[in-house]
This record gives C-alpha cells, sequence and structure tokens, in this order.
C-alpha cells in the first residue's frame, strides 16, 4: 500500500462556500445556474480534506438545471484546480416513485433513450454515471443505450422484484447505488433476494456509506466481506450542507433540513439530505470497524475508478500520475489524515 492515496468519491451533492473560513452558503448542483467558481470553491473545499478526485452528483433535477449545470463540470477540466473533478454522477431522474428519498418527486420521469441522449448532449458527453431503478418501463433499453455509448449504470431508488436486478445486469448495469439506502426499507422481508443480489453478486460493484449514520457496522463488515475486496465501494453522498454549522436550516428539494448532533454527537441533517460525513471521515469510522486497510483503501481508489472506467476512457482521463491539486491522505497512527507523514 503507498503512503499516500489519493481518494474518489463517486457522489458528492455539493459543498460548503466559506467567507474568511467561515461557512456562509451551500452550492448543490442541481440548481440552476452553477458557476465556474462555485465548483472551483467546492472542489477546493474537497481537496483540503484529502480528496483526490469527485464525481459532482446532481440529484433528480429539472431539465433546465441538467442543460445549464453539465456544462461546467466538463468546462473546469480546463483548469489546473478542475483536474479532480471527474465525469459527474445523475441521480436521477429514472427513478421508482415509491423510493425517491430525498429527491423532488415531480421532477422524476420514466427512462427513456430520447432523454438520456438530452443528457448526454447537454453535457457534452461528460457523464460518468447514472443511478436509475431498472423495474421502470423503458429501463433495460436505456441501460443498453447508455452502457453502449460509456456511461456506467447503478441501480438505486428502486423497487423491483430479484427478476427485474438480473434483467438489468445482464443489461450492463455495474453497480448498486448506496445500499441499504432510500431502495426499500420498509419493503423488505427475510427470504427477499433483491438484498442479498446487492451484498454478493459479483456481476457489480455496491457501494455503501461507511458513516454511521446511514447504516449500521455491521452491513458494512458483511458487505466488505461478501463482495470481495475488489467489489465493494465506499462513498458518502456528501451533502450540499457538509461543513454547515449546527443549528443551520435550509430548504432543499422541496423539503427542509435541520443540521444537528446525534445521539452519538456525529453531525447529520435532520431529515437525511445525503451525508454530512466526509469520505476520510467514513475511511476512519471503517477501519474503526475492522474494516481491513487494504479493503478501506481500495474501496475509495480502485474500485471507484474500476466501475468508473467507461467514462474515464471514453473522455482520456488518467487517474496514474500524481495529481498536483491535493496532498490526497496518508495512514498515520491508525488514522487518515491529509498529506504525508514521515
Amino acid at each position: 500500500m503507498s503512503e499516500i492515496i489519493y481518494p474518489l468519491s463517486l457522489q458528492a451533492n455539493g459543498g460548503p462556500l466559506f467567507t474568511d473560513g467561515v461557512w456562509s452558503g451551500y452550492v448543490a448542483f442541481d440548481i440552476p445556474g452553477l458557476t465556474l467558481a462555485q465548483l472551483e470553491a467546492v472542489a477546493r473545499y474537497y481537496y483540503s480534506l484529502g480528496y483526490g478526485y469527485f464525481c459532482p452528483t446532481m440529484v433528480t433535477s429539472s431539465p433546465e438545471a441538467y442543460q445549464a449545470n453539465l456544462p461546467v463540470f466538463r468546462a473546469a477540466r480546463d483548469f489546473d484546480w478542475g483536474q479532480g473533478i471527474l465525469p459527474p454522477h445523475l441521480e436521477g431522474p429514472f427513478f421508482s416513485p415509491d423510493c425517491m428519498g430525498a429527491h423532488n418527486p415531480t421532477l422524476r420521469q420514466d427512462p427513456t433513450i430520447a432523454f438520456a441522449d438530452k443528457l448526454l448532449n447537454w453535457s457534452g458527453g461528460f457523464i460518468g454515471f447514472i443511478t436509475m431503478a431498472p423495474e421502470r418501463p423503458g429501463a433495460l433499453d436505456t441501460i443498453r443505450h447508455l452502457t453502449s455509448r460509456g456511461v456506467s449504470i447503478s441501480l438505486g431508488h428502486m423497487n423491483p422484484i430479484v427478476e427485474d436486478i438480473q434483467a438489468a445486469l445482464e443489461a450492463g448495469a455495474t453497480s448498486f447505488t448506496h445500499v441499504l439506502n432510500a431502495a426499500t426499507r420498509d419493503k423488505l422481508s427475510a427470504k427477499d433476494l433483491r438484498m442479498v443480489a446487492q451484498f454478493t453478486d459479483r456481476r457489480a460493484w455496491s457501494m455503501i456509506i461507511p458513516d454511521a449514520v446511514h447504516v449500521p457496522a455491521y452491513a458494512v463488515q458483511l458487505m466488505s466481506q461478501s463482495k470481495g475486496p475488489d467489489k465493494v465501494i465506499f462513498v458518502s453522498d456528501e451533502s450540499p450542507l457538509i461543513g454547515a454549522p449546527v443549528g443551520t436550516t435550509v430548504t432543499l428539494w422541496g423539503h427542509t433540513f435541520e443540521i444537528r448532533k446525534d445521539e452519538a454527537g456525529r453531525i447529520r441533517s435532520y431529515d437525511l439530505s445525503g451525508s454530512c460525513t466526509s469520505l476520510i471521515e467514513c475511511m476512519n469510522i471503517a477501519i474503526g470497524w475492522g474494516v481491513a486497510r487494504d479493503v478501506v483503501e481500495a474501496a475509495v481508489t480502485t474500485n471507484a475508478a474500476a466501475f468508473l472506467a467507461p467514462a474515464l476512457t471514453r473522455l482520456k482521463i488518467s487517474l496514474d500520475h500524481k495529481p498536483t491539486h491535493t496532498q490526497g491522505v496518508s495512514f498515520h497512527d491508525g488514522v487518515y489524515t491529509p498529506g504525508a507523514h514521515h
């Protein structure tokens, strides 16, 4: 294991703005009108924590937001500070109406090749992966269409039968998005193969959030063991409200969220708006839960990059050279912290 690693976050929904070191607001990547200056501020925040790379994530958005914001992510690649910004993740709009999570249900739609092509056109082809529900009408054709164009598909916000999952994997889907979240929490049964598939089917990577809020330690331990060290991906699902002070109240996606501490003293949003725990903190939590260091590091580097490889290859983005925009993180005294330790 190398001394310094450069974690890759597949799912950052936005991030904080600071003025003179004080939190002064947030950027949500799905709000139309994103500017390069806002994106740079969020990127530099994540780099300061030791992130190597991140996929900006647009939650279920309006066509206007996709059209306005998708080109900004690609434009960032023209700058030194933008070298850590990878092709974005579109979490939606092709979801189950029963499993929207914090997303705005009025913006949901069923998958169509026509709308998928609009997304590709608006982005100039700069899309990494799309999370979608496999059981919706048109899903399988849309999966085949997108994967043939080098866009990875992850299954999530879904309410399928297990045959829908099998069909989607056969059509080309290669991942599950934040397993155990915004899926079928209230619909699971003791005989539910849908969840067994997400924990064991090695045709797909499985993403899970080890932030001590979204899922219990046991789930992360089981995922790390059952998928094998090459097929588990740790994500934080970073909320736009990450970094906001306790007591902050914000309206997003038609919901009101408040930043509070839970019983364990962890900062989170009520209700959940993604995680207020950074990916680096998630790595430390996983280490504390007994997940092996090599598994933790693969889950935020090589595994995430392998899942994203179709887009990275298509767009000629290499993660092989040492980045200059970030100091990365190193492992010292049992903890990951930014930069090198000698």
